[in-house]
């Protein structure tokens, strides 16, 4: 059973600023109601010290009657410096969700769904012919032949992996979530977190997020996915990650361009070159995140929305006009 301290006072917010701001790292994981949608409330805030030693769950919704903003101000004070690393999993919703809530940007983010990505290749040695069979998802998510015979179009997409599934992949020492948590969601929704007051059940899973998030850093250092000489690129890919949301806006939960599992471009490396907006995910990204078309050498149209966000129509069968935009003149080195 996870062990936290439930903050909905200003005396144990108080106390968490000063336990958090001696950790080396912060472990980070939100929830809510359908956090990063249109419709979306942040409930709960949890923050971990490092090896999730210490593990704090701010009660967003009860702190916000109850007086406590100078000393949350103190905790609010470290998401935001960069310089006090924050370790998380697929931070663009949570990301989203406290800068809407609190006006603050999270900085120095370590995003441990990326350091998978990185780490397929980079330490697994994973090949090509690997990669578009992620994307397949054994056909789950799309027929492994249409990728093969659209190699432009999935050129340099990857797939995303949750939590629990990499926890079931790479066995760190940590149990994954908690299923009978995981059925609440699916069938009454994400409402549950609004609720007041909260089961424990779900408190002990919001704690348990920060165990799982711990137990994988651990792990993937341990594995050399993370070491020194790739963490700051993964903290500058990570911010990308975290803005690609950001800068998308919030969108209806069934939005075709919303959330999707495969990673946006444009994060993994800086945009370079002409940066143009997607109709999509409205995005500026480089040419290449488009479908382009020549004339020689010179790039000459691209499509109104990029590829990933045209994969996104494949993956949930969805018929949307795509047409070509004139692109301003720009050779390609």
């Amino acid at each position: 059973m996870s062990r936290y301290v439930y903050c909905a006072n200003a005396p144990t917010v108080a106390n968490a600023a000063r336990v958090l701001a001696s950790s080396p790292f912060l472990i980070i994981d939100c929830e809510g109601k359908n956090i990063g949608a249109a419709d979306g409330v942040l409930s709960l805030m949890c923050i971990g010290t490092a090896n999730a030693e210490h593990i704090f769950v701010f009660d967003v919704l009860a702190l916000r009657s109850r007086n406590a903003l100078s000393q949350l101000r103190l905790v609010l004070d470290l998401l935001a410096d960069p310089t006090v690393k924050k370790i998380m999993w697929d931070c663009r919703n949570d990301f989203l969700e406290i800068t809407a809530t609190y006006g603050v940007l999270l900085q120095g983010v370590l995003d441990l769904q990326l350091a998978e990505i990185d780490s397929r290749a980079s330490v697994r040695g994973e090949k090509e012919w690997k990669r578009t069979v992620r994307l397949a998802a054994r056909g789950r998510r799309l027929p492994l032949p249409l990728i093969k015979q659209n190699p432009d179009l999935f050129s340099g997409v990857h797939s995303l992996q949750g939590m629990d599934a990499c926890i079931k992949e790479a066995r760190p020492l940590t149990t994954g979530k908690d299923p009978q948590v995981v059925a609440m969601h699916k069938t009454n929704g994400s409402m549950i977190w609004l609720d007041r007051p909260l089961l424990p059940q779900l408190l002990h899973y919001a704690a348990h997020d920060i165990e799982m998030i711990g137990a994988l850093y651990e792990h993937f250092r341990s594995q050399s996915w993370i070491t020194p000489l790739n963490e700051d690129a993964l903290v500058d890919q990570s911010m990308r990650y975290a803005y690609s949301l950001y800068h998308q806006g919030r969108v209806a939960e069934d939005d075709v361009f919303g959330s999707s599992s495969v990673l946006p471009l444009d994060v993994l490396r800086e945009p370079r070159g002409l940066t143009v907006p997607c109709q999509g995910c409205n995005r500026m990204q480089s040419l290449h995140c488009f479908t382009i078309s020549r004339r020689g050498r010179q790039i000459v149209a691209r499509t109104n929305i990029c590829r990933v966000c045209q994969i996104k129509l494949l993956i949930k069968q969805v018929d949307h006009p795509v047409s070509w935009v004139n692109v301003t003149t720009y050779a390609s080195r």
